[in-house]
């Protein structure tokens, strides 16, 4: 590349293309197509786990998927899981589907989740076909609790829509932006929150806090913050909503720059 051309890039470009040394963006999804009358997580299915580093867990694959996400199948061959260790470090793991019945576990532990995707597909996606034929639930080890899901919701998304994140061991998190689409039928209400020290083992604990709220949205907006919104390492950043009767569906979608500090 010329590197006059190079240089002219906006600075968010710069980021985006792993120009800026310590810098990443999570571009952070979150749908729920059930929100009930009191608040949930925004996530496909109502859950973002928040484990304590004692409660740190290896994941797998759920059984009852569907036979064609298998490891040699022509649907999703493998997940690549996203998330935080016991240290509060950002991991990843690829996990090789296994059909209807559970994959392995993971070999790493997990206190987070914020993001699944499927990493290799029997198909060459189109938009008629897609790169998964079945939900794709994660669980933990144990098979006791979900964690999160890929669901199909009309076309194979091959991605989960966890709406929460965690800021990783070491970093800043800068929101600078958040997108919030809810049905219009409906009044709904949206929380961020904030906790910080998810590594504390023992009281005191530190609080979970409002840290923004948007009432009676009842249309899309979209809110830029001149300052952006700064969590601290190991802060947990919640997405909640609820709507006014019945249930609605709800997306958001956050922009979040990532710094690391310099070691």
């Amino acid at each position: 590349m010329d590197i006059r051309y190079k240089n002219s890039l906006p600075w968010g470009a710069q980021v985006s293309r792993g120009n800026m040394h310590l810098a990443h963006v999570h571009h952070q999804f979150g749908r729920n197509t059930a929100c009930p009358t009191t608040y949930v997580p925004v996530t496909d299915n109502g859950i973002y786990r928040t484990p304590q580093p004692a409660g740190a867990t290896a994941l797998r694959i759920k059984a009852g998927g569907n036979g064609a996400d298998t490891a040699a199948g022509a649907g999703a061959r493998s997940v690549i899981l996203w998330g935080l260790n016991a240290q509060g470090v950002e991991i990843t793991e690829v996990v090789a589907t296994n059909g209807a019945s559970a994959s392995l576990p993971t070999s790493q532990t997990f206190i987070r989740l914020y993001l699944a995707e499927v990493q290799e597909s029997g198909t060459y996606g189109t938009q008629a076909a897609g790169s998964h034929v079945g939900n794709i639930t994660i669980e933990n080890a144990a098979g006791t609790e979900d964690w999160a899901q890929i669901q199909l919701n009309g076309f194979p998304s091959a991605a989960s829509a966890i709406g929460s994140i965690t800021v990783p061991a070491n970093h800043v998190g800068l929101i600078s932006s958040v997108q919030i689409n809810v049905d219009g039928t409906k009044s709904t209400d949206i929380i961020i929150l904030r906790r910080d020290g998810i590594l504390d083992a023992a009281p005191p604990y530190k609080p979970i806090r409002k840290v923004q709220e948007f009432l009676g949205v009842s249309a899309s907006i979209k809110i830029e913050f001149e300052m952006p919104l700064k969590f601290g390492e190991l802060s947990d950043v919640g997405m909640l909503a609820k709507v006014s009767n019945g249930t609605g569906a709800v997306s958001i979608d956050m922009e979040i720059l990532m710094l690391e500090a310099e070691t």
